[in-house]
């Protein structure tokens, strides 16, 4: 049984075509879904619970940092432009898998949904 903030294990075709996208449209994608994931991974670093391992500390600050950066990126009117907003925070794709339990289930989560913010905009 999953819960409501895992995703599902097969693909969905309910992504826009990337071609139906204006570069703004796909940046809009990316942040929104960057700043969920931004949201949950300081929950998960304001927790009680949190433990400051070289490994945590090692994914908080590759995430804040890979989205901090794409919050310096200006607005994209190039789909070159637009590409270098994903290339900023593939880095937290890379950081976050699903097997971790518990909060770190839900910030995978929100990674996969960028993930395929990312993927709907390539």
């Amino acid at each position: 049984m999953r819960d409501a903030d895992t995703p599902p294990q097969e693909p969905t075709n309910d992504r826009p075509h990337p071609a139906a996208l204006t570069p703004q449209r796909r940046a809009d994608l990316i942040r929104a879904a960057a700043a969920e994931v931004r949201d949950r991974v300081q929950t998960w670093r304001d927790n009680p619970n949190w433990r400051n391992t070289p490994a945590n500390s090692h994914r908080y600050e590759t995430t804040i940092g890979a989205i901090d950066a794409l919050g310096q990126l200006p607005d994209p009117d190039t789909e070159e432009a637009a590409a270098s907003l994903a290339d900023a925070v593939r880095p937290v794709i890379v950081e976050w898998r699903p097997s971790r339990p518990g909060p770190e289930q839900a910030i995978y989560a929100a990674v996969e949904r960028l993930r395929q913010a990312i993927d709907a905009s390539t």
